[in-house]
């Protein structure tokens, strides 16, 4: 790595100047770009339910995609935050003292995994705390983690292969152990390892979504100069996620999402009233207070759909 700039200069480099700003608008773009996204396939999945149920589904689902859309990006830049640190020490950027770099070649390979337990944690926070995803349950926070894995082991691969940089061999190692040990374990079953496969293969949408985005930031931010190679390219991609998660966090407190799917909502709503004279006069096909109308049944996911020929179920 070149050290051209002191870790002032950096800072100053990415926080001031028009570049900053325009890589502020670029992203923020693209992160409503995402959104619309998961918006239109919200739109789509409520399509396969009920006309009554569909305005509730889309709510539904339009915020789940959404939290498993930003629980990866955050998974993502955990991991990287860490693993950029640990290649900005080991590249000696902060002037260690001669028994600091002998303790760091010693243990470095124990330091390396207690960088990435500790990412686990900060992304504990961001997603219980900075930006609370409560749809999300644990089964599904894995798999999205497991992805993470994977979009980390794409993201190494892309800087070996196209920046023929070896730098980075030993982390890819540990991902890749890492994922086999999710799939593969001393007493995993065949069972065990379909389960793991299929939940993978729900979330790898998301996961191509996550890739999109890093890959937009990405050649806008080296393009433009705003991103540098200089402070690693690890480093650099933490920081476009860095942003990424602010933006995220802003899009969260203003209730973006949620105005968007309101509004594509009572489009449906509006849609079903006209289409069913009957709710105009204040009747229902089923009561508010029915076992199939409540609305907190909705809110777990349990909603009738339209199946091929006619039949309605749950699910």
């Amino acid at each position: 790595m070149g050290q051209t700039l002191t870790l002032a200069e950096y800072v100053r480099h990415y926080v001031t100047g028009m570049n900053f700003v325009f890589f502020l608008a670029v992203s923020f773009g693209v992160v409503l770009l995402i959104h619309i996204i998961l918006l239109l396939r919200a739109k789509s999945v409520a399509g396969e339910y009920v006309e009554e149920d569909q305005a509730a589904a889309l709510r539904l689902h339009a915020g789940r995609l959404t939290e498993e859309y930003d629980e990866l990006v955050f998974s993502a830049a955990s991991v990287l935050f860490f693993t950029g640190l640990y290649f900005l020490i080991d590249w000696n950027y902060f002037h260690l003292s001669s028994g600091g770099v002998a303790f760091w070649k010693k243990y470095n390979d124990f330091l390396l995994l207690g960088f990435l337990i500790v990412s686990m944690l900060l992304n504990n926070v961001l997603d219980r705390l900075f930006v609370p995803l409560r749809r999300l349950g644990d089964e599904t926070r894995s798999s999205l983690r497991m992805a993470g894995m994977l979009y980390m082991m794409v993201v190494f691969a892309y800087i070996k292969f196209i920046y023929e940089d070896n730098n980075y061999d030993t982390i890819i190692l540990y991902f890749l152990t890492m994922i086999i040990g999710r799939f593969v374990y001393f007493d995993a079953s065949l069972a065990d390892f379909r389960k793991a496969m299929k939940q993978l293969g729900a979330v790898l949408p998301i996961l191509a979504l996550v890739l999109l985005s890093t890959a937009l930031l990405a050649w806008f931010g080296f393009r433009s100069g705003y991103l540098l190679k200089s402070n690693g390219v690890v480093v650099s991609l933490w920081i476009a996620h860095l942003i990424l998660i602010l933006e995220i966090f802003v899009i969260d407190r203003t209730g973006l999402m949620n105005r968007l799917a309101g509004r594509a909502a009572r489009k449906l709503e509006r849609t079903d009233s006209f289409e069913n004279p009957a709710s105009d006069y204040g009747y229902e096909e089923e009561p508010q207070d029915s076992p199939a109308g409540r609305t907190d049944r909705r809110a777990y996911g349990q909603h009738r759909y339209q199946r091929p020929g006619g039949q309605s179920g749950y699910h």
